[in-house]
C-alpha cells in the first residue's frame, strides 16, 4: 500500500509539472476556442498591454467563416500494401476490415468534429482501445475509437513527438458512478479537478470527477496508472498485454468460480504467451520427454530395484502473445509547425484581422446610430410628435413657417467599410483561401477554367493539411489492425461494398497472420503498409462515378455512338454504379438491341433468297 501511495505522489508531482509547462497552450486554446464562436472582446494590445475595455456592437465572424471553408467531411479509405508478395491477399483482407470498421467506429462523425477542432487548436486526438463488451454475437470484444479534445492530452516537457516521449497524460471527465462500476472504487467524496476539459467553462459538477491517465514506456512496453484524486485506479506496467486470472493460492489458471484446490481467490496476470488453440493444424503439445516423478520434498522417488521412476510427459505447446507496443494515441496536427507539440492554429495567424474587423464594425455602427434627421424650429413653435400622418404646427406669421426646416446628417462610413473589407481579404490571403474556393463569385475568373483554376490553386496551398489529415488516418488504420491482431480471438464478419457495386460478405481472422520463422520460431506477421487510398473517395461518390461514366461515353469509351450496344455497355456500369432505375433501363435496352439483331437477321434471311436477275 505504502509502494502504490509512493507511486501515485510520483505521478501526481509529474503531471502537475507538465500541465504547468503546458499552460500558455492551454490559455491560448481557450481564446483561440472563444474567436470562432464569435467572442465580442478584443485580445490585450500587444504593444502597451492595456486589455480590452470595450466590446464590439458587430462580430463577423471571419475565423468561424474561414475555418468552416475548409471542412472537408470525407474520410480517407484505408490502402494497405504487402510487403512479401504472398501476403497480398492478406493485404485486401486488411483494407476490407478496416473499411467496415468506418462505420462500425462512426468515423464519418468524429471527422466531422475535428475537422472543426484541427484547425483552431492546432491538432486533435484519436483514443484507441479495445472494449471486451463490443463486438457482436459471434465474437468477442471490438476497437473502440473515440475523439479526445487537445485540452485533455498533456505531453511530457520538452519533447514534442509523441512516440519519443516517456509519459502522455490523458485527462477524461467520467461519472463518479462509471468510476465505481467499471474500477471498483468509491470516488463519492472526490471533487472535479479540471472541470474546462468538458468545455464547460470553470463551473464544476458535483457528480463529475477527472480520472487522470498516465501512459509511459518501460522496457518496450507500454504502461498505465490512473487515478482520481488520491484513489488509483489501475497500475499495470504492461497493462496491453494479454491477462489472464490464477489462483492466489496455487497459481492455477483459473477454469471456473472455484479453483481444484478449493480457493475461491483468483488475480489477474499479464502472460506472454498462449496454448496453442484448436483447428490451426498446429501440434498443441511438445515432443514428449522423460521427467523423474519427485515427491512433496522434491526428492526422487525410486522403483523397488532403487532405480529412480520416471513418467513421460507432453508440455503444452504455446505462441507468443501479439502486443501492439504503442500508444493508444493518435495525434493529427493542422500543419506541421517546428518545435511545438501540435500543429500550427489557423485563429492565431488571423486574429489581428479579427480584431480589426471588429472594431471596424463596431465604429460603422456607432456612427450610423448617431446619425438622422433634425428638424429646425423657430423659438416657441412646437411640433406634433405622434405617429399621425398629417401633423399640425401653429405658426404667429407667416415669417416663422419660413424659418422651419430638415437637416440630414448622413455619416460617411466608407473609410471603416474598405478597413473592414481590406482586413478580410488580408485574412483570406493568409489562409490561402479565394472567393472560387469558397464557391462565391469572382471577379477574377473570367470563364469556368479560370474559376476551376482558381479553386485548384487553393487547394494545392492547402495541400498540406489535407497530407496531415492523411498521414494521421493512416496511423490510425494501423493501430486498429494492430488491436485486432493482438485480442480479437474469433473470427470478426463483416461486410464491403465491392467497386462494381456487389456486397462482399467474410471474416477478419486473425489467426491467419501467425507465421512460422525458418528457425521453427512463430510469430505474427504485421509487416504491412499503411496509407490512404485518394482514388477510394470518388469511387465511393457515386454522383462524381456517374458524372465519370457519363464523359467516357461521350468520348467514345464504350464504343461508337450509333452502335445500339453502346448504350447498353453504358447503362450495364451504371447498374454496377447504383445508379436510380439503371437495371430497369439496361433491361430496355438489351430486349432493344436483341429486336435489332433479330431484324437484322430477318432482312439478311430475306435478301439471301432474292435471286439476281
Amino acid at each position: 500500500m505504502k509502494k502504490t501511495q509512493n507511486k501515485l505522489q510520483v505521478w501526481q508531482d509529474r503531471l502537475s509539472k507538465a500541465r504547468s509547462a503546458y499552460q500558455d497552450t492551454l490559455d491560448k486554446m481557450t481564446v483561440w476556442n472563444d474567436y470562432y464562436n464569435g467572442t465580442r472582446v478584443s485580445q490585450d494590445d500587444p504593444n502597451g498591454g492595456r486589455k480590452s475595455t470595450r466590446k464590439s456592437s458587430n462580430v463577423r465572424n471571419i475565423v468561424y467563416e474561414l475555418v468552416e471553408s475548409q471542412v472537408d467531411s470525407t474520410v480517407p479509405l484505408p490502402r494497405v500494401d504487402a510487403i512479401h508478395e504472398e501476403d497480398k491477399d492478406l493485404a485486401r483482407n486488411i483494407e476490407a476490415v478496416l473499411r467496415h470498421e468506418i462505420h462500425i467506429q462512426s468515423l464519418p462523425e468524429l471527422n466531422d468534429l475535428q475537422e472543426r477542432t484541427v484547425p483552431i487548436e492546432g491538432g486533435s486526438f484519436w483514443l484507441v482501445e479495445w472494449d471486451p463488451s463490443a463486438g457482436t454475437h459471434c465474437s468477442l470484444g471490438d476497437v473502440k475509437v473515440t475523439e479526445l479534445h487537445p485540452k485533455q492530452v498533456i505531453p511530457q516537457p520538452g519533447v514534442t513527438e509523441l512516440e519519443r516521449m516517456d509519459y502522455v497524460f490523458v485527462q477524461i471527465a467520467q461519472t463518479k458512478e462509471y468510476i465505481k462500476e467499471r474500477y471498483g472504487v468509491d470516488v463519492s467524496s472526490a471533487s472535479e479537478e479540471q472541470p474546462d476539459i468538458r468545455g464547460g467553462g470553470t463551473g464544476t459538477c458535483d457528480d463529475i470527477v477527472t480520472q487522470n491517465i498516465a501512459y509511459y514506456k518501460k522496457d518496450g512496453k507500454v504502461g498505465m496508472f490512473s487515478w482520481v484524486d488520491d484513489e488509483v485506479l489501475v497500475d499495470m506496467d504492461d497493462y496491453q498485454a494479454r491477462r489472464l486470472e490464477y489462483c492466489k493460492e496455487c497459481g492455477a489458471e483459473k477454469t471456473g468460480p472455484v479453483c481444484v484446490c478449493g480457493s475461491r481467490k483468483f488475480e489477474e496476470r499479464a502472460v506472454n504467451e498462449q496454448p496453442v488453440p484448436e483447428g490451426l493444424g498446429i501440434p498443441q503439445y511438445t515432443d514428449p520427454v522423460e521427467m523423474q516423478i519427485t515427491d512433496v520434498n522434491g526428492d526422487a522417488v525410486l522403483d523397488e530395484n532403487g532405480q529412480p521412476m520416471v513418467q513421460v510427459v507432453s508440455n503444452v505447446a504455446k505462441i507468443p502473445c501479439y502486443n501492439p507496443g504503442m500508444y493508444p494515441l493518435i495525434l493529427r496536427r493542422n500543419v506541421r509547425k517546428a518545435d511545438t507539440f501540435l500543429g500550427g492554429s489557423d485563429v492565431a495567424v488571423i486574429m489581428d484581422q479579427q480584431d480589426s474587423i471588429k472594431k471596424m464594425g463596431s465604429k460603422i455602427d456607432e456612427k450610423i446610430l448617431k446619425g438622422g434627421s433634425f428638424v429646425t424650429l423657430p423659438e416657441g413653435v412646437n411640433i406634433e410628435t405622434t405617429d399621425r400622418e398629417l401633423k399640425i404646427i401653429r405658426v404667429k406669421n407667416p415669417s416663422d413657417k419660413a424659418l422651419i426646416g430638415v437637416i440630414n446628417v448622413q455619416p460617411d462610413v466608407t473609410k471603416e467599410m474598405n478597413a473592414l473589407e481590406q482586413n478580410y481579404q488580408w485574412a483570406k490571403s493568409t489562409m490561402g483561401i479565394t472567393d472560387a474556393y469558397q464557391g462565391k463569385y469572382d471577379s477574377s475568373a473570367t470563364s469556368g477554367t479560370a474559376k476551376q483554376f482558381s479553386a485548384n490553386q487553393a487547394a494545392g496551398r492547402l495541400q498540406s493539411k489535407r497530407e496531415q489529415k492523411n498521414i494521421a488516418f493512416a496511423r490510425l488504420y494501423r493501430a486498429i489492425f494492430h488491436y485486432l491482431l493482438a485480442y480479437s480471438d474469433q473470427p470478426i464478419p463483416f461486410s464491403v461494398k465491392n467497386p462494381d457495386g456487389s456486397t462482399m460478405y467474410a471474416h477478419f481472422n486473425r489467426w491467419d497472420f501467425l507465421k512460422q520463422d525458418e528457425a521453427g520460431e512463430w510469430y505474427w506477421n504485421d509487416e504491412f503498409i499503411f496509407t490512404v487510398d485518394s482514388s477510394a473517395n470518388t469511387m465511393t461518390s457515386r454522383a462524381s462515378l456517374w458524372e465519370m461514366l457519363d464523359l467516357k461515353y461521350q468520348a467514345g469509351g464504350f464504343g461508337p455512338l450509333n452502335d445500339p450496344e453502346t448504350p447498353l455497355r453504358l447503362w450495364t456500369m451504371l447498374e454496377a454504379a447504383e445508379f436510380p432505375y439503371a437495371a430497369q433501363v439496361r433491361a430496355l435496352m438489351a430486349q432493344y438491341v436483341e429486336e435489332q439483331k433479330n431484324a437484322m437477321s430477318q432482312m439478311q434471311g430475306g435478301n439471301a433468297g432474292v435471286q439476281p436477275v
